[in-house]
């Protein structure tokens, strides 16, 4: 709902994401991954990224899969 998630002004980075869809809808993401490249695809709350290994996420791909893909659309910011 708007709020932030995180750190603000300590530069930390950011090494992996979750992302879960309200409502029992589905949702897939990847990550790319500092010196990995692009992680394989998961969906509704799996992880994506690493944990504890200081590699920091380059970018993340979202989709709504579904009916949620038929009727809404997806934004983010950073």
């Amino acid at each position: 709902d708007g709020a932030m998630s995180g750190t603000e002004g300590q530069a930390k980075r950011l090494e992996g994401i979750e992302i879960k869809a309200g409502n029992g809808q589905g949702v897939r993401y990847r990550t790319h991954v500092q010196t990995y490249g692009w992680q394989d695809w998961v969906s509704d709350g799996a992880m994506s990224g690493t944990e504890g290994q200081a590699k920091r996420l380059e970018a993340i791909q979202i989709e709504l899969t579904g009916e949620m893909a038929q009727k809404y659309d997806v934004y983010y910011r950073v």
